[in-house]
């Protein structure tokens, strides 16, 4: 699948506070369900998770974008390669 591409070597998808300057650590984890959750909606809906949303409170708001949308991106970013 073309929004497989996406996906860095690792595979990882970052999110980032946008307001952040200079390096930042990455030592701190917290367990939690969101793995659980980011696959639930996935594959329920067709989407992509491509953020979150942190507000100071318990809870997250998941962004998503279509994944029709992440193969139009894709092949745009990629058609002049």
């Amino acid at each position: 699948m073309m929004e497989n591409n996406l996906l860095n070597e690792d595979g990882l998808r970052v999110m980032v506070d946008l307001k952040a300057v200079g390096n930042a650590n990455g030592t701190k984890f917290v367990k939690n369900n969101l793995k659980d959750a980011i696959d639930e909606i996935e594959s329920e809906e067709n989407v992509r998770v491509v953020g979150i949303v942190y507000d100071g409170t318990y809870n997250l708001e998941i962004l998503t974008q279509p994944l029709q949308d992440l193969n139009k991106i894709v092949q745009e970013v990629t058609k002049n390669d």
